[in-house]
């Protein structure tokens, strides 16, 4: 007979489930698979507990706040990086006593990443930004007001290409 894995030609073929496919496999072959009795290559198939209610409640909870959109112009008030972090990060650093190199080795960042940031030819990512702050115990962000465009033409609360448009 033919395995239908490997298409070998064996004398004995086992019929297994291998990801909800019923298939007549040799004796090889039928490791990568359930046979009807819940076996799994030879051996009882390990089944993992199910989450309790409340683990499933909470992450039902938690991917429904990570999913809700939510609009950028909503806001009255929006976070963004102060303009003179690079003496910030420079001054904490060495309030520490901590060369570049230091702080690199503790953000498990490159040293050039640092000096970068320091000169201020590099904004840091958020990522970078969280753990500046952690580790030198600063705040590099601050609340900034939204500002509301004035005017326009259209009757909408939205800006249309007609209002960029300059009329003759």
């Amino acid at each position: 007979m033919l395995c239908e894995m490997c298409g070998k030609e064996s004398e004995f073929t086992k019929t297994i489930s291998v990801e909800g496919t019923t298939l007549k496999v040799c004796k090889e072959c039928s490791r990568f698979g359930e046979s009807s009795d819940g076996k799994v290559g030879g051996s009882k198939k390990r089944t993992a507990a199910a989450p309790s209610r409340t683990v499933v409640a909470e992450r039902l909870q938690a991917r429904e706040r990570r999913m809700k959109t939510r609009s950028i112009y909503s806001d009255e008030e929006t976070t963004d990086l102060v303009p003179e972090y690079p003496q910030l990060i420079r001054e904490a650093r060495m309030d520490r006593g901590w060369k570049q190199e230091d702080l690199a080795a503790k953000l498990n960042e490159r040293a050039s990443v640092i000096a970068k940031l320091e000169n201020g030819s590099m904004r840091p990512d958020d990522a970078l930004l969280k753990k500046l702050e952690h580790e030198l115990g600063i705040k590099l962000t601050e609340k900034v007001a939204m500002v509301k465009s004035e005017g326009g033409h259209s009757q909408g609360k939205v800006l249309t290409l007609g209002d960029m448009i300059k009329k003759k």
